[in-house]
């Protein structure tokens, strides 16, 4: 039974367009390792620079698994460089299907 990762990540107002190009190159990578992004979102209202984004995961563990294929990637070291200049904050919540989801 999958289950869902919920990420709510703050950008600096002034890197969103740097944060959603970075996320493109890692997005094939995370997804290779299975990662199925189920949606993708930035707010428009509310804090501003406020990114969502909702990932299918086979596991718990799947969370780590996705992280291990960023580092070893060639240039895993350039993009989490560029991920900690750009994001504030960042926070993971696990949370499974509700009954009324089709």
């Amino acid at each position: 039974m999958p289950v869902y990762l919920h990420a709510t990540l703050e950008i600096r107002a002034s890197e969103l367009d740097r944060f959603c190009r970075t996320m493109e190159e890692i997005l094939p990578i995370v997804e290779n390792a299975g990662w199925k992004l189920q949606g993708a979102f930035v707010q428009r209202t509310g804090r501003l620079h406020t990114v969502l984004d909702l990932w299918e995961l086979e596991d718990f563990n799947h969370l780590d698994r996705g992280l291990q294929a960023i580092a070893s990637h060639p240039r895993g070291g350039e993009l989490r460089k560029v991920l900690a200049e750009t994001v504030i904050s960042e926070t993971l919540v696990f949370a499974g299907k509700a009954p009324y989801m089709r």
